[in-house]
C-alpha cells in the first residue's frame, strides 16, 4: 500500500453493540453494521461526518459473538463470520467452516461525487443480476454494467443489494476483482447459499421494486419481442419481480409476430392485452398464476424462474437467457424470431412436451418445430390447468409431486399430492372448495384398477364418458385419466394399481 493511501485509511477505534446494531467508531467518518437475521446484515458507512439516522426496522435479536484478532474485529452469527479490518475498514465474510464468501480488496474512497471500492471475484464464481438486460448469457464476468437494479447474486453463495438512490455501476472486466461505484456505502449482504434463499432474505427486508415496464417502443418488432423476453428473464434474476408487458405495441403487427407476442405476453402476470388478446393457455393458468403470485409476495420469488435461479449448479443453464421455468413446474422456450423452429436446452431430469406428450431426458439441447408455444413439464411436477368443466391435474411421474392451489376467494390453499410406489400410485386432493377435478397421469402402463379402500372406480371407453369416480386409459398417449367431484373439506384419495 502506498504511503499516501496508508495515511488516508480510516481506523476503527472501537465497536459498540446496541442489540443487533453494531456501532463502529472511526477516527474519521462513521459506520454501522446491523444484523437482520443470522445470514443477513445491513452495512452503512460515510467517509466523513456522521451517519444519518437509520430507518432500519426492529428485528428479532440475533446472537452474535465478538472477537479481536489483532488486525481485525470478528462478528460471528450461527451461520457466517464477518471480519472488519481495523485499518481501512475492509469487510470479509466467511462461512463458519472458513469458506470465503465476500471479500473487500480496497477501502472505499471518494470518486466522481460518490464512492468506489473493489471486491474479490473468486475463480469459478459467476455473478448474475443488476437488472433487466438483453445479454445472451447471465454471467456478468467480463462486462461493465450500469445497474438498473443494484441487486447482485454470486454463485459463491451470497447476494448484495444497494438501496441508495442514484446510479450504481459494476465493473467485472478484471478477472480477479469487481469494482462498485455508487452514491454511498449502503448495502445488504445476504448469505444463501442458494439463489432462492438469497431472494427470501431480500424479500424479508421489504426491498421490493415497483412494477416496471418491459418495453417502451410504440410499435413492436421481432427485435423488441426478443428484447422483452430477455429483459424479463434478467429482471427476474435481479429481484425485479413485477414486469408489465403491453401487447398494444403488436396490435398492427404481421400475424406471425402477433401470435408469438401473444404467446409471450400471456405468460406475464401484469399484461395489457391490447387487441392482440391472450392465449388459451393463459386462461388455463389462472389458478396457477394466483398460487405463484402469492409465493412472490410471501417469499419474493419471481413467477418466471431463470435457469440459474431454479438450477444454480447447472452452469450450462446460465448460458440460456431465452428460456425459463414458469414456477417450478414448466420450462418455457418462447419464439422470438420468424419461423417455427428453435433450439431448447433441457436441464437434467425428464421433460414432457405438453403439446406432443413426448418425454425427453436431459441435460441436452433439442430442436422443436411448432406453431405453438414450447412448454415442457419436469418429472415429478403436478401442473394444474383450469378448464370450463373444472381443473385438470397433470402429473408426470415417477418422482413424487405436490401443488398448493390458492383459492383466492376464500384465501385458503387446496393441496394436491402424488406419490408413486412399486406397484401403485397414490393421488390425493385436499380441497377447500367444491370442484370437478380430473387427474391426468402421464407415461404409465394400463392400471389393473383405480380405487380407494372398498370403492372401485368404473373404467370408461373414452375420455368424453368420464363422470365422477370413473377412469379412462389412453393407450396411445399412455395416460390415465381419473375424474372426481370433490367437496369442500373433503380429502379425496385415489390408488392407481399396476399389479
Amino acid at each position: 500500500m502506498p504511503p499516501q493511501a496508508l495515511a488516508a485509511a480510516a481506523t476503527l477505534l472501537a465497536i459498540l453493540p446496541h442489540g443487533n446494531r453494531i456501532e463502529l467508531q472511526l477516527d474519521r467518518g462513521n459506520a454501522e453494521l446491523i444484523w437482520i437475521t443470522p445470514s443477513t446484515f445491513h452495512f452503512r458507512r460515510v467517509l466523513n461526518g456522521p451517519l444519518h439516522p437509520s430507518a432500519e426496522a426492529a428485528h428479532e435479536p440475533v446472537v452474535v459473538t465478538t472477537g479481536d484478532s489483532g488486525g481485525a474485529v470478528r462478528l460471528r452469527s450461527r451461520l457466517i463470520e464477518v471480519a472488519i479490518e481495523k485499518l481501512g475498514l475492509k469487510l470479509t465474510v466467511h462461512r463458519l467452516d472458513g469458506t470465503p464468501l465476500m471479500l473487500d480488496l480496497s477501502e472505499a474512497r471518494s470518486e466522481a461525487g460518490g464512492v468506489v471500492w473493489e471486491r474479490e471475484a473468486p475463480p469459478g464464481a459467476a455473478f448474475y443480476g443488476l437488472g433487466p438486460r438483453t445479454d445472451a448469457g447471465f454471467d456478468l464476468r467480463g462486462k461493465s454494467v450500469r445497474a438498473e437494479v443494484p441487486f447482485l447474486v454470486s454463485t459463491a453463495g451470497y447476494g448484495e443489494y444497494h438501496p441508495g438512490a442514484g446510479t450504481y455501476h459494476f465493473d467485472f472486466t478484471d478477472e480477479k476483482r469487481y469494482r462498485i461505484q455508487g452514491p454511498e456505502i449502503d448495502y445488504y449482504f445476504y448469505y444463501g447459499p442458494t439463489p432462492k434463499e438469497i431472494f427470501e432474505e431480500h424479500n424479508l427486508q421489504g426491498n421490493r421494486l415497483e412494477p416496471w415496464s418491459v418495453a417502451s417502443e410504440r410499435f413492436g418488432s421481432w427485435a423488441t419481442l426478443k428484447a422483452s423476453l430477455l429483459r424479463i428473464v434478467h429482471g427476474s434474476m435481479s429481484a425485479a419481480v413485477a414486469p408489465m408487458f403491453n401487447l398494444a405495441a403488436y396490435n398492427t403487427a404481421p400475424p406471425e409476430l402477433q401470435t408469438r407476442a401473444r404467446q409471450l405476453g400471456s405468460l406475464v402476470a401484469r399484461v395489457q392485452p391490447g387487441t392482440v388478446g391472450l392465449s388459451g393457455l393463459r386462461n388455463q393458468l389462472d389458478t396457477f398464476f394466483g398460487s405463484y403470485i402469492a409465493e412472490l409476495q410471501d417469499r419474493g420469488f419471481p413467477v418466471w424462474h431463470p435457469l440459474p435461479f431454479q438450477i444454480p449448479d447447472d452452469r450450462e443453464g446460465a448460458l440460456h437467457t431465452d428460456e425459463f421455468l414458469l414456477g417450478d413446474e414448466m420450462l418455457v422456450a418462447p419464439f422470438y424470431e420468424p419461423g417455427d423452429k428453435r433450439s431448447v436446452y433441457l436441464p437434467r431430469g425428464t421433460w414432457t412436451n405438453l403439446e406432443t406428450n413426448e418425454a425427453t431426458p436431459g441435460p441436452r439441447t433439442i430442436t422443436v418445430e411448432t406453431k405453438s408455444l414450447p412448454v415442457f413439464a419436469r418429472n415429478g411436477a403436478i401442473v394444474p390447468l383450469d378448464g370450463a368443466a373444472g381443473m385438470a391435474l397433470h402429473y408426470f411421474p415417477k418422482l413424487g409431486g405436490e401443488f398448493f392451489l390458492l383459492e383466492g376467494d376464500i384465501a385458503e390453499y387446496s393441496q394436491v399430492h402424488a406419490s408413486p410406489a412399486l406397484d401403485f400410485m397414490r393421488l390425493e386432493i385436499e380441497s377447500k372448495k367444491d370442484r370437478d377435478y380430473q387427474w391426468v397421469v402421464h407415461h404409465v402402463e394400463r392400471p389393473s384398477s383405480v380405487e380407494f379402500e372398498d370403492r372401485k372406480y368404473r373404467e370408461v371407453g373414452q375420455s368424453g364418458d368420464l363422470t365422477d369416480r370413473t377412469w379412462f386409459y389412453d393407450a396411445r398417449q399412455r395416460n390415465v385419466h381419473a375424474r372426481v367431484m370433490v367437496k369442500a373439506g373433503e380429502d379425496c384419495i385415489i390408488n392407481v394399481n399396476f399389479e
